[in-house]
């Protein structure tokens, strides 16, 4: 296993968002620290005993806030640090240089801090005694909001993993929380779904759903097939813990004279699925183009004529929150705060702030009226991205009002499919190029960059779906049959 020592490290800062980090030139970071809160006993008489206590149970504490401290010389890298004072800045220490020492790019892994900010200065001397040659340095305390974050950046991709579908993996979703009992622990991204579209040709021609106990490793068929034979399945989501959770799946098909339609689970053992068909709205014809699970309260589907609905019981009843008619809607991305963006043909986008009870038509981010906006995507800082069927990718960090046009640095993309986030900073972008294969890009810089770094995907005919587990732990999936994730010296995950 690698060795790392203090020399090693290079700490790197950035001011503003979609602007590189720069890197820094101090000695050095110390002082890291993670806040996990405390742990505190829960006492309750022992009834065995007298003037005796039992722990019932042992609650965690809210954790503080993560800092570091930075150690530099009274010269210019002080002055820097002291200009810092009221900014709020995003900051990386990387290890194991593999190139030039000030390439972004040439490191093996790192941690990061979002929204940091610089804490209390006490400066204790200000000048040299005389006599004394050790150099005069200060320690620059500071405190984020996120973090430290680890990050491999020498990231790869597993071979394509087994399994028996044959058409097109059109979506996945995995348990992230697992918060079962700790004889039943689950590592997340261990659990989770696959669903595909119906195969023409085939003697049913019926869509699957897939499942995975084992990180993807081995893929079954689940018990029962949620819709008809010729319809698709768009799009599924799951919420709750391995032996307990709901799984809930969308018709990407016409259904001539029905409406728009989902089928949930509720599972108990994995695999075993009974599903109930849902009505989405009374539209004949309509069908779902992705779903978006918010929470229990704020589930919401976009369909291929300009709806947007939304259920507030697991997917039992929806109701619609925005119905245009047209254009097709592609995605939708939502935050807690209410904050909710949809994209679509026709170069549309646009904005909830309230979880859908109003919308604004936002002004996208080409003049191209035949544009086909296929992705979205907003992080907690409220940061959205949105790619095309021209192979665009563009970020707005003012709700729209601006647009900022990111590269795609070391391929040419024809075809945006997919851009999700971990978090701020660490955003995977599902791309196609011109011969139909696919490709993964990762940007560590919140979007500044989008590279490919050492993400080779195995052969592929195109991709359609990614799903992010945590910064280092990725799902790809794509057409006839294709999935892979990503292995990280960092996670450890099954192989």
């Amino acid at each position: 296993m690698t060795s790392y020592t203090y020399q090693d490290g290079r700490i790197w800062v950035q001011e503003k968002k979609f602007e590189p980090y720069v890197l820094l030139l101090p000695y050095g970071m110390t002082d890291i620290t993670d806040p996990v809160g405390s742990l505190n006993p829960v006492r309750e008489p022992d009834p065995g005993r007298r003037r005796r206590t039992v722990v019932t149970d042992i609650l965690r504490g809210e954790p503080g806030l993560p800092g570091f401290t930075i150690e530099c010389r009274f010269k210019k890298t002080l002055n820097y640090m002291l200009s810092l004072k009221s900014r709020i800045t995003n900051w990386q220490v990387h290890m194991g240089a593999c190139e030039r020492p000030d390439n972004y790019n040439a490191s093996e892994i790192g941690l990061g801090w979002d929204a940091v900010r610089r804490g209390d200065l006490g400066i204790d001397r200000v000048a040299q005694i005389q006599g004394d040659d050790s150099p005069i340095a200060k320690s620059i305390p500071f405190v984020g909001e996120i973090g430290p974050t680890p990050a491999d950046y020498e990231l790869e991709f597993i071979s394509a993993m087994t399994i028996a579908e044959t058409d097109d993996i059109t979506d996945v979703a995995m348990i992230v929380d697992e918060c079962d009992d700790i004889s039943t622990q689950h590592d997340p991204g261990d659990n989770g779904y696959a669903v595909s579209a119906a195969l023409a040709g085939s003697p049913v021609n019926v869509a699957n759903v897939w499942y995975t106990t084992d990180g993807g490793t081995n893929w079954a068929e689940c018990s029962e097939r949620p819709f008809a034979a010729g319809e698709d399945i768009s799009s599924v989501v799951v919420i709750g813990d391995k032996y307990d959770h709901r799984v809930i799946v969308s018709r990407g098909t016409t259904d001539a004279g029905e409406a728009a339609e989902i089928a949930y689970a509720d599972v108990t053992t994995v695999g075993t699925t009974a599903w109930v068909a849902v009505d989405v709205g009374s539209v004949d014809g309509q069908y779902i183009n992705h779903l978006f699970m918010l929470d229990w309260n704020h589930i919401y589907a976009v369909t291929d004529d300009g709806y947007v609905y939304r259920s507030s019981d697991g997917g039992a009843s929806w109701t619609a929150k925005l119905s245009l008619g047209t254009p097709v809607f592609n995605e939708s991305s939502w935050l807690r705060t209410g904050i909710g963006w949809v994209v679509g043909a026709s170069n549309t986008v646009y904005l909830t702030k309230d979880f859908g009870e109003s919308w604004t038509a936002i002004t996208a981010p080409t003049a191209g009226a035949g544009d086909v906006n296929n992705t979205v995507h907003v992080t907690p800082d409220g940061t959205v991205f949105i790619g095309n069927d021209a192979g665009e990718i563009y970020g707005s960090f003012n709700e729209g009002t601006e647009w900022t046009t990111l590269a795609a640095q070391g391929v040419t993309p024809t075809d945006i499919k997919r851009i999700r986030g971990a978090d701020d900073t660490h955003l995977y972008i599902a791309l196609n190029l011109t011969d139909d294969t696919g490709r993964v890009l990762r940007s560590t810089d919140g979007g500044a960059q989008f590279q490919l770094w050492s993400l080779n995907l195995p052969t592929n005919t195109g991709l359609n779906a990614l799903f992010i587990v945590d910064p280092n732990y990725v799902y790809v999936a794509g057409d006839t049959g294709f999935i892979t994730k990503a292995s990280s010296q960092i996670t450890a995950i099954p192989t």
